[in-house]
């Protein structure tokens, strides 16, 4: 894929998460995926409480190893995740990750894509969603507008797990390094030159 390309997946991930975090009214964080998820009327499961559902449908043996899955059940989305092996964190991370797939249009009724720890070299669409994700959970103009600098303290804030915040912070230091240089070179930052950036940073200073 090209860098073109690329940037483009990116950016329409990123202004996914931004425009739900928009249009659900959230204000502050930590960012409740599963809330998010019910507001936008979508079902959110968990293994445990669907025990019967996911034999019935025939999906057990995709539930081993895979944190979390969607599918569109008579037409109705849902989200199922792993409520016994994984952290709360990593719980949140995957909800959010499931509504990433859903919002770009990825299912279908058979589940198709696995829900796993973030990490490099993902597919295209496994990509996508954790982009969408780590936007949903930790928004950078908002990690940003708390001088957030550490693993430690998008951990805090977002409650996500380590790995996520780590990927997360990488991001965020990019970010930083351009904001220093369009400072030097244009005089003004890089944060908030997209609209929906700067609506989102007015609702969570709200």
């Amino acid at each position: 894929m090209g860098i073109f390309k690329r940037y483009q997946e990116y950016q329409k991930a990123r202004d996914a998460a931004w425009e739900i975090l928009l249009r659900c009214k959230v204000r502050e964080l930590p960012v409740d995926p599963i809330k998010i998820s019910r507001q936008l009327g979508i079902k959110v499961i968990t293994y445990r409480e669907a025990k019967e559902l996911i034999v019935a449908l025939g999906f057990t043996k995709f539930t081993e190893g895979n944190d979390g899955f969607a599918i569109m059940l008579r037409k109705r989305p849902v989200i199922f995740y792993d409520d016994e092996s994984t952290t709360p964190e990593r719980q949140r991370f995957t909800v959010a990750h499931e509504l990433g797939h859903l919002v770009n249009g990825d299912l279908g009724e058979l589940p198709t894509c696995r829900n796993t720890e973030v990490a490099e070299g993902e597919p295209d669409k496994e990509r996508s969603a954790n982009i969408f994700a780590a936007r949903l959970l930790a928004p950078a103009c908002v990690l940003h507008a708390l001088k957030v600098n550490t693993v430690e303290e998008i951990e805090t804030l977002c409650k996500i797990s380590r790995p996520a915040a780590t990927f997360r912070l990488r991001r965020l230091q990019l970010l930083y390094k351009r904001e220093e240089e369009f400072l030097r070179t244009r005089g003004y930052s890089c944060f908030g030159l997209s609209p929906l950036e700067r609506q989102l940073e007015k609702q969570f200073a709200a």
